[in-house]
């Protein structure tokens, strides 16, 4: 994905290793938007703007083919020569994962009024009643935490202490789980621990092999130290000691971050408790890469910072006060309203160059409905986006070519298994059914009719065996399809804003069996297999709402791919009784027949391997030309639209058979000083297909055992 810049800055190639041609994109900057070419001699780049992004690209090998976006991670900022500097590195479509195919360097003259902020944005979610991002203050997120905190006398204390209004009145009305909080309903609240190291750690905590981190661990910016005398601290920090709170971590991958200049208040400054009431000022937006890291630029005016002078609480040191005070909130769209998902605690005395890693509440940040993106109702199937301009495309057959890192990643490929379908109509409130249609393109459309559940609160827990509550179908009111007379078809709830139904998923509409339609509608030997799905939505009396449809194609495709070994020959006589090769010499030819079919040719890879003895990997050749490959990986630019498997090889018979005559690379079949063992000649295939949430693995679809001997017995 783009990474995202603010202010000044020089973007300079630091190096290229890779066999394609790269190339980076400057956009929405003041005046240096282009393309330049990812060369080491290409003269560095002096961008401007308040905001802009450097997209890296590539362009594969082979006729017809064109630019695709890569991979992209943030490198860590530093300090050099009088410049902040950082690389931005990136992956092309090529078989190495190595992030070096072009590097970036972006540098920035060190400034007192410039400010950089970086780190990793992580979601935290399982026992752990404060956010473990903050080490010298234990924060309140969300208002189950301080359900819990409030069971530990130490940590109530502490509470009632410093918010003792917000504590009766959370006591005395304690909130009913909403299933989407409102994030202005609750402000963090912060108990001060202690102060800052001179120079704090930068890693986000310790973590463990699966993911986890200790609490109080983790370095994040310096908290506020409130003058007044804490009472509660020292049983506090014995009995923070003893916590043993374990939160599963996630990183967040373009998560939209608006950064907020913080003014504390007159209490605040005066040692009150952090309030989240003061003065505000939005500086601007980033997003963060594919693992969660985030960079952003801000600059503060002299004027500003003088401000800052009437910001000084008693007793502080005034050249580290002068420093900015910072909210960061997770937000849903890059305007300045409250429709945000989650905002921090404050992070205060922000030196001009610092690490500040952020943890989230997971429910906090959960997909919920906001607006119907990209000018369409389907969204998704699974977790591949449908929406124009992502990375995602479906061809007119609806093979999809899945780039965007928030889902798995296929060129051309067909879609099997069950599909969740994803649309919205929040745009269009007054829909309350809607239909699911089918059809072959060109066809008379059938309704779609499965039965879907979804967990609706108030049945859990109803029955020992309850899975979820009907969402449809149903039929008692007459549906006015296509704006016709009413109609009797099956419709589904549209739960979408219902808050009374689980929020997870919510604007899933259909769990699609493939397999069912696919075979309705076609043979077994047919092909393209495209069905076409559409989606309307109707009010409350079962009329069509205006604009509320949408239609997609898939290509569906549920078949195997199916592999044979026909024989296994040594100068075409077969293997004795027993399948036993006598080898008149160390490394005779081998001759072996075998196939490799899919019938959609949506094959991605196959492979004709040898193993001895206990799985031991032996390494084989075709040494008869024509050369018969013995591993095939699917490429587009060779192979186009489909791989069909060995039909697409060396010489295939009529039956889709190919021959290969094999020899062991190493010179002999056998290792010095054994004259026989047991081998194993294999085929393995991998599919071209997704659900929409993985792809499908390689399988092993044959194996021939034979046992060789040499020298021959006499």
């Amino acid at each position: 994905m783009p990474i995202t810049m603010q202010g000044n800055w020089t973007v300079a190639v630091k190096s290229k290793n890779a066999g394609y041609k790269q190339r980076f994109i400057i956009q929405g900057s003041d005046a240096a938007d282009g393309i330049y070419t990812g060369e080491t001699s290409t003269p560095p780049v002096d961008v401007t703007g308040t905001q802009w992004s450097i997209t890296i690209e590539h362009l594969p090998r082979g006729r017809g083919a064109s630019w695709q976006v890569s991979d992209e991670r943030l490198g860590t900022p530093s300090r050099s020569a009088g410049q902040i500097v950082f690389d931005i590195l990136s992956n092309d479509s090529g078989p190495d994962e190595d992030y070096n195919d072009l590097v970036l360097t972006c540098s920035t003259a060190e400034s007192p009024s410039d400010y950089v902020v970086y780190g990793k944005v992580r979601s935290y979610s399982g026992r752990c009643f404060y956010n473990p991002c903050f080490p010298y203050d234990l924060v309140i997120d969300i208002p189950e935490q301080l359900r819990e905190a409030l069971r530990y006398d130490p940590v109530r204390d502490a509470l009632t202490a410093l918010y003792p209004e917000r504590i009766r009145a959370f006591e005395k009305r304690p909130p009913i789980p909403d299933p989407e909080p409102d994030p202005l309903a609750f402000r963090p609240m912060m108990i001060p621990l202690g102060t800052e190291p001179a120079s704090p750690s930068p890693n986000l905590g310790q973590m463990t092999k699966k993911g986890t981190t200790r609490s109080g661990r983790v370095s994040s910016a310096r908290i506020p130290v409130f003058s007044k005398p804490q009472p509660h601290l020292p049983d506090l920090l014995k009995f923070k000691d003893r916590l043993r709170w374990r939160c599963q971590v996630e990183d967040q991958p373009g998560l939209l971050l608006r950064f907020i200049e913080y003014d504390r208040t007159a209490s605040e400054l005066g040692g009150g408790p952090y309030t989240g009431t003061g003065d505000r000022q939005i500086l601007g937006l980033t997003v963060t890469d594919e693992q969660g890291n985030y960079i952003f630029r801000f600059t503060r005016t002299l004027e500003e910072i003088a401000e800052e002078f009437e910001d000084i609480p008693g007793g502080g040191t005034t050249a580290t006060e002068l420093r900015p005070d910072l909210i960061v909130q997770i937000v849903n769209g890059v305007g300045d309203g409250p429709d945000f998902l989650f905002e921090t605690a404050l992070l205060t005395n922000i030196p001009n160059l610092k690490r500040i890693n952020l943890c989230v509440p997971e429910d906090a940040i959960r997909p919920r409905p906001t607006a119907c993106q990209g000018g369409r109702a389907i969204q998704s199937i699974g977790n591949i986006w449908t929406l124009p301009g992502v990375g995602n495309t479906l061809d007119a057959s609806g093979r999809i070519t899945a780039t965007n890192s928030s889902g798995p990643k296929i060129t051309r490929g067909a879609w099997r298994g069950r599909l969740d379908l994803f649309a919205c109509f929040v745009d269009q409130p007054q829909v309350k059914y809607y239909t699911i249609r089918f059809r072959r393109p060109g066809g008379s459309w059938s309704f779609v009719s499965q039965s879907y559940k979804h967990i609706k609160i108030s049945d859990i827990g109803s029955s020992p065996s309850y899975d979820g509550t009907p969402v449809g179908p149903f039929t008692a009111i007459p549906m006015r399809v296509d704006g016709g007379p009413p109609q009797t078809v099956p419709y589904y709830l549209n739960i979408e804003l219902d808050p009374g139904w689980i929020v997870a998923k919510r604007t899933r509409k259909m769990q699609l069996n493939s397999a069912y339609y696919e075979n309705l509608l076609y043979g077994p030997e047919e092909d393209p297999r495209t069905v076409e799905f559409r989606i309307d939505g109707y009010d409350k009396d079962g009329d069509k709402v205006a604009g509320a449809e949408d239609s997609i194609r898939l290509y569906l495709d549920n078949r195997d791919i199916t592999g044979d070994i026909e024989s296994i020959t040594m100068e075409g006589i077969p293997a004795t009784e027993c399948a036993l090769f006598e080898l008149p010499a160390a490394n005779t030819t081998l001759t072996v027949k075998f196939r490799v079919r899919q019938q959609g040719g949506f094959v991605q890879s196959y492979q004709l391997s040898v193993l001895r003895g206990s799985a031991t990997p032996v390494a084989v050749h075709d040494v008869v030309a024509p050369i018969q490959p013995l591993t095939v990986d699917y490429d587009e630019t060779l192979h186009g639209d489909t791989l069909f498997g060995t039909a697409d090889a060396v010489n295939p018979d009529l039956d889709d058979y190919v021959t290969a005559e094999l020899q062991a690379t190493a010179g002999a079949w056998l290792p010095a000083g054994k004259p026989f063992c047991a081998f194993a000649f294999e085929i393995h295939a991998r599919p071209r297909m997704t659900n929409g949430y993985g792809l499908y693995g390689s399988r092993r679809l044959d194996v021939e055992l034979v046992g060789i001997s040499h020298p021959p017995s006499p």
